[in-house]
């Protein structure tokens, strides 16, 4: 018997292979050239370069560190944004107390955290000078990393018009 269901599955394939159109097989076996075979790429093409920024909304600490390990994300090519430049954060709000010289011992990660990608140009953080003044801050009570800005939301504007997207 079992000899018998092997002819059988041998003649199938062999009619099978008959059957077969002619362009089907000569196209699993391309004639052979001088030229090199184009090679795919198998990863995905980047998007161009984009100018970014993130959009601060809660103005908290947990809202402020996401930003950041998103920007670092992108930074690293573990996302689907693509930049050359750094990412543009503009703090307006009661976020930016946590880097008051007086608040590091309670905020150290997350402060370090800002001034290491901002070292590196994954960031660029800038602070609102009217909330500040608002908020009796000085630019001595923060970090020098952090650039001031007359206004949050000019600043915001005008990077739109600059080009800048949300991420």
């Amino acid at each position: 018997m079992k000899s018998c269901g092997y002819s059988v599955v041998v003649i199938a394939v062999r009619l099978l292979l008959l059957l077969l159109p002619v362009g089907l097989v000569v196209a699993e076996h391309p004639p052979q050239t001088n030229q090199a075979p184009a090679i795919q790429n198998a990863a995905p093409q980047l998007a161009a370069p984009q100018k970014l920024q993130a959009l601060v909304k809660l103005h908290t600490a947990d809202e402020l560190r996401a930003l950041l390990a998103r920007a670092e994300q992108i930074a690293s090519g573990k996302d689907e944004y693509n930049t050359d430049e750094p990412i543009a954060l503009v703090l307006h709000g009661a976020e930016i107390e946590i880097f008051k010289r007086s608040n590091y011992r309670s905020n150290k990660e997350l402060v370090d955290l800002a001034a290491r990608l901002d070292a590196f140009n994954v960031v660029d953080l800038k602070v609102c000078r009217r909330w500040m003044g608002q908020h009796d801050l000085e630019l001595g009570d923060l970090p020098p990393f952090l650039d001031p800005v007359p206004f949050g939301g000019d600043e915001v504007k005008r990077l739109q018009g600059d080009g800048y997207a949300y991420f």
